[in-house]
């Protein structure tokens, strides 16, 4: 929770920054002249999502506002160093709930020699090309249901050490070290879940000296053609549910079940490869990926299937107007049907639950097991041995950059999800925007987009300010 002591925290540490840089842009070390400069930007945004109240046929109400400051400071001295640290305060509600906080967003410093540099910190890394889904990237989680009008807001930091050597302009390899875990934040959090349910989510760090990943990444830069190859072994920043507790309730005049849901990080091992081009206005895309588990998805429910997933995209720019297509694909191994209904996201029958405990020959925690294993594989798409699913967007830059509109839209031919997001962007000045969007989930019965449509279709509008 934010407090006044925060507050005054940030405030010093914004007026110590603002001092340094009106006072001078220029470091000396050790008695040489190293040109160098410090910068502090960033940006002040205030905005609001409306949905519509099914249970008080349709009523708009606000979901969501939030007040946010954004205060990045860059310094470097044009030679062997660079800090950089993206500081966010955020004061207001999501979801209905208070929602007030001060993160480092990142918060890294970077040395450089001749032909390496190494970076330790808080820093968000993305591997692979593709635009709409990105297998090969595992290194830094994201926030699925974060309140932005900017997309890559879902993006987080992981404190990891990352070194790059590149020994030729063409060619360079990378290893990235990630001592702790950090989650990722599931679309599914504000589910309102059956009372007989109690969910236990990640909601810091786990520092368990057990919990260590690394990935490495090579990198191949041609004239018209860009590839890497990447191997991660470690802890997939998307945990799975385990339960880890269950019993019935006899108390009453109905049996009831109650049951423990504790989201649980597990280990896998990622191959991942992918290459951009273009040819002329063309953009050429492709990405795979191999994922393997280390443990068993048939002892542990939290784990997923091992899959090998595909992308192939592409994008066109035109005048003032650009267009991108994408394909995804994914074939789920060692695939075996569900034989139970997930968990959450069917209707319960109670008295058929009542028949079924009833039987002797029944183990209750292993029959609600099998509940759990089968939500993960709805919440991963690992229900059906194959998927299918393509992306689009649309967007154009009018009017000299004052006017910006655009349009995303994802379909899963396998699942019905189906998710559309128009937007609007106005300028009037530098420096300052507005934002006005919809974001639009649709699923069948059962389906992830199903399960989340009532808290994330929403309306939204903001206004920003950049300094």
């Amino acid at each position: 929770m934010f407090s006044g002591k925060k507050l005054l925290l940030l405030i010093a540490f914004f007026c110590f920054f603002r001092s340094i840089y009106c006072q001078t842009d220029t470091v000396n070390f050790f008695a040489e002249d190293v040109s160098g400069k410090t910068e502090i930007f960033g940006f002040v945004r205030g905005g609001f999502y409306s949905g519509l109240d099914k249970d008080d046929d349709n009523k708009p109400y606000i979901s969501s506002a939030f007040s946010d400051l954004a205060l990045k400071i860059n310094t470097e001295n044009n030679l062997n160093f660079r800090a950089f640290a993206d500081l966010r305060f955020r004061y207001g509600v999501e979801f209905q709930e208070p929602a007030n906080s001060i993160n480092i967003r990142e918060g890294y410093a970077r040395i450089y020699g001749k032909r390496w540099d190494l970076t330790a910190g808080q820093q968000i890394i993305k591997w692979g090309k593709a635009d709409f889904t990105n297998p090969v990237s595992r290194l830094s989680p994201r926030n699925y249901i974060v309140r932005s009008p900017d997309r890559e807001d879902m993006d987080m930091g992981n404190l990891l050490a990352d070194i790059k050597v590149h020994p030729s302009d063409i060619f360079s390899i990378e290893a990235a070290l990630i001592p702790f875990y950090s989650s990722s934040v599931l679309i599914i959090g504000p589910i309102p879940v059956p009372e007989y349910v109690t969910i236990n989510g990640i909601s810091s760090l786990i520092t368990d000296k057990e919990m260590f990943s690394y990935g490495l990444k090579s990198d191949l830069h041609l004239r018209d053609l860009d590839a890497i190859v990447s191997w991660f072994d470690g802890y997939d920043p998307m945990p799975g549910a385990e339960l880890t507790n269950f019993s019935i309730d006899m108390s009453g005049e109905i049996p009831a079940p109650l049951m423990e849901l504790t989201f649980r990080p597990y280990k896998t091992r990622v191959l991942g490869f992918a290459i951009e081009s273009s040819v002329s206005s063309f953009g050429i895309r492709g990405e795979a990926a191999w994922s393997d588990p280390s443990l068993s998805y048939l002892e542990y429910e939290y784990v997923p299937l091992p899959e090998i997933a595909w992308v192939a995209g592409g994008d066109y720019a035109t005048g003032n107007w650009r267009f991108s297509v994408e394909y995804n694909g994914k074939s789920i191994l060692d695939y075996i049907p569900a034989e139970v209904e997930p968990v959450i996201g069917a209707e319960p029958d109670f008295a058929a639950h009542i028949r079924l405990f009833a039987d002797p020959g029944l183990d209750p925690a292993g029959y609600v097991r099998q509940q759990v294993s089968a939500f993960n594989r709805l919440y991963n798409y690992q229900l059906e041995r194959y998927y299918h699913s393509a992306g689009m967007r649309i967007e154009a830059d009018l009017l000299y950059g004052k006017l910006a509109p655009s349009i995303n839209a994802m379909y899963n031919f396998t699942s019905r999800d189906f998710i559309l997001l128009p937007e609007i962007k106005i300028k009037p000045s530098d420096r300052l925007s507005i934002v006005a969007g919809f974001e639009y989930y649709r699923g069948i019965d059962g389906s992830l987009y199903e399960l989340v449509d009532d808290f994330m279709n929403s309306f939204y509008a903001a206004i920003r300010i950049d300094f």
